[in-house]
């Protein structure tokens, strides 16, 4: 079913958000950033996203090697890199991405030092990314290893949005644990975008990947929070898909979202498509980005008695 496979890849897409800050945050620390790729470092991570006054807590184990990371949590596994991801559990999917691009941070962002510190008994240093004069997120980087060990990332109003840490740390890893070919990949090569904008609220359009029976993928990042757009043909009863989740509004339109520790879904029904978006985005970034994607709404009378009478 298409809608399941949406759900699956959309899994993967959320579980990178686990692994650690965006490789992108801005030239002067491009150093850091090819560090913090290439660091090798294991153990556990807890992952929290508070919003609305609800929250999601989950820990995860995590290998990182070679800018690969391996991520377990309860009996779901996936493998992250290389522009590869592959997701064991209920429903696995093994994709490959064919000309992914690379994008820089957008000027939205300051990036300064805030200090020394420690995490775990180990010695780190405090950054702080800004947006328009506000605390948008603060990393902990290990000093030895320059693995982002914790981050905080703020909302609009100065509240804690989505926080992670590493609470079990080694600069070791399991080699067993690396991506191997041993698993056949499905292609999932780039197209034209789809129906789209190429920016929305700061996010650019930075790569559209066609699924099967109509079905795709776009991802939007500014550099340092993303997201992806499926879309498929049909429509969706999203109240039975996500029972017990409630409904969203955002000026005045009506949405189902999902929050997870370490993304957030928003699903809809927009005329002729279906539509999820799961991303790492902050509260405020996602309203303004859903003012610049179709919005809700259901068939003309025409196109809904077609397809009662063909199908």
């Amino acid at each position: 079913m298409i809608i399941r496979r949406v759900l699956t890849i959309g899994g993967l897409v959320a579980m990178i958000a686990v692994v650690g800050v965006v490789p992108a945050l801005a030239d002067d620390l491009a150093d850091y950033l090819a560090d913090a790729g290439d660091a090798v470092y294991s153990g556990r991570r807890v992952v929290g996203t508070t919003w609305d006054g609800l929250e999601s807590v989950g820990v995860v184990e995590i290998q990182h090697l070679g800018g690969m990371a391996t991520l377990a949590s309860g009996s779901s596994l996936a493998t992250i890199g290389g522009g590869r991801m592959r997701f064991d559990g209920p429903s696995g999917a093994a994709l490959s991405f064919i000309g992914a691009t690379q994008f820089d941070l957008s000027s939205r962002y300051v990036v300064s030092s805030s200090g020394s510190t420690e995490h775990l008994g180990r010695s780190a240093h405090v950054l702080d990314v800004t947006e328009a004069g506000f605390l948008r997120m603060r990393i902990i980087v290990d000093d030895s290893s320059s693995a982002p060990v914790a981050t905080e990332v703020y909302a609009r109003d100065g509240s804690v949005f989505r926080y992670s840490a590493m609470i079990e740390f080694s600069v070791s890893v399991d080699p067993e644990m690396a991506m191997t070919d041993e698993h056949p990949y499905e292609m999932m090569l780039p197209v034209d975008q789809v129906g789209l904008p190429v920016d929305a609220a700061g996010y650019q359009l930075v790569d559209v990947y066609a699924g099967p029976q109509g079905a795709s993928q776009a991802f939007y990042t500014d550099g340092l929070f993303s997201f992806s757009v499926f879309t498929t043909t049909g429509r969706v009863n999203w109240e039975d898909a996500i029972d017990g989740e409630l409904p969203y509004t955002v000026d005045g339109q009506s949405y189902w979202r999902v929050i997870n520790p370490a993304s957030l879904w928003v699903m809809w029904n927009a005329p002729g498509t279906t539509i999820a978006l799961v991303g790492d985005l902050p509260p405020d970034h996602l309203e303004a980005v859903l003012g610049e994607l179709p919005k809700p709404g259901i068939d003309g009378w025409m196109t809904r008695m077609w397809r009662r009478l063909f199908g």
